[in-house]
């Protein structure tokens, strides 16, 4: 294993198969996972190969994960399970330099599908507006498929939570501490990194069910509307995917939930008021709320049209219990 702290060096693994250039791609698409790939749902890597490649029996399509921290865990599952030509490993250490960073992007250019891994997601905002990241773009424009787990899922939103402020002060930002003062100093944003129609006035969290962060997600929400991240809207919505769940984004923003052991899937919220916000004050907010649960049920990511009930979640940090009602269960 390669632990980060070792050496400023970007790590460049062999790859699991060979590369095989693809004739053609049948995306684009976007792979949302709750948790880390390996503990996401089989079917999402049966899903990717077909995007890539337009059947489940033939070999092909060539994938590249890229991290901040380990190693080349993925490598192996993803070439034996998912049935592409080759799956290749970048670790780019959060000492590299922009050089350093964008000496990558050669590599991505070639790759059909790039999957960030998990770990802190402070070490991939720092890669906006590299060389690097425009190649993930371009992987996407031109058909293929982008996505990733845990913190690789945090940042595919139009406003990532960055982790940036927390990792500084050291501190984690949690449900119960952010809806006591949603304007913390731990808690901070980055915008512009990736801006992927489905996910248009949209922010992305993770492990949602299992580390209870629909309160946390709220109050993201919140600050989002009151501190004017995105342009003006009448509408900001977050997207919560549990651990063991994973959201499959076809090309138009068809989504579907795919769910593992214990997966609880989904989680559409819609914040639709501008919240009042003061320093040192708990938070007091009414969001709506779509739980698309079922292992392949369809919704519209882009449109954000469910065939899910939409409910109504009170979030209120003064009492306790913070939810008006059970949030994870319509």
């Amino acid at each position: 294993m390669i632990h980060v702290a070792l050496a400023c060096t970007v790590t460049v693994f062999a790859p699991h198969g060979a590369y095989a250039r693809s004739a053609r791609l049948y995306g684009p698409g976007l792979l949302l996972d709750g948790a880390g790939a390996l503990g996401s749902p089989a079917a999402s890597i049966s899903w990717l190969h077909r995007r890539l490649v337009g059947n489940d029996a033939a070999r092909g399509g060539n994938v590249i994960v890229l991290r901040a921290s380990y190693s080349d865990v993925y490598d192996k599952p993803f070439w034996q399970y998912g049935k592409f030509s080759s799956v290749q490993t970048v670790l780019i250490p959060p000492c590299a330099s922009r050089a350093q960073v964008d000496a990558v992007a050669p590599i991505v250019q070639k790759a059909d599908a790039v999957y960030f891994a998990g770990g802190d997601q402070a070490h991939y905002v720092a890669w906006k507006g590299s060389a690097l990241m425009d190649a993930v773009k371009r992987v996407y424009a031109r058909g293929g498929v982008v996505g990733g787990g845990s913190a690789g899922l945090a940042i595919q939103g139009a406003v990532v939570y960055d982790s940036v402020a927390g990792d500084r002060l050291d501190q984690e930002t949690t449900t119960r501490d952010a809806v006591r003062n949603p304007l913390e100093a731990r808690i901070s944003f980055t915008t512009g990194l990736f801006a992927w129609a489905p996910l248009a006035n949209t922010i992305t969290d993770t492990h949602f069910v299992a580390r209870d962060r629909f309160g946390r997600t709220v109050a993201f929400l919140a600050r989002i509307f009151y501190d004017g991240l995105l342009p003006a809207t009448h509408e900001l919505y977050a997207l919560g995917v549990d651990q063991g769940s994973a959201v499959v984004v076809d090309p138009g923003g068809e989504a579907m939930v795919l769910n593992g052991a214990r997966g609880h899937g989904a989680y559409l919220i819609r914040a639709s008021t501008k919240p009042q916000l003061a320093s040192s004050s708990p938070l007091r907010y009414t969001v709506d709320v779509a739980h698309i649960s079922g292992n392949g049920e369809h919704f519209n990511l882009q449109a954000k049209r469910t065939a899910a009930p939409w409910y109504s979640v009170t979030v209120d940090g003064s009492r306790s219990p913070v939810y008006s009602r059970d949030p994870y269960s319509p």
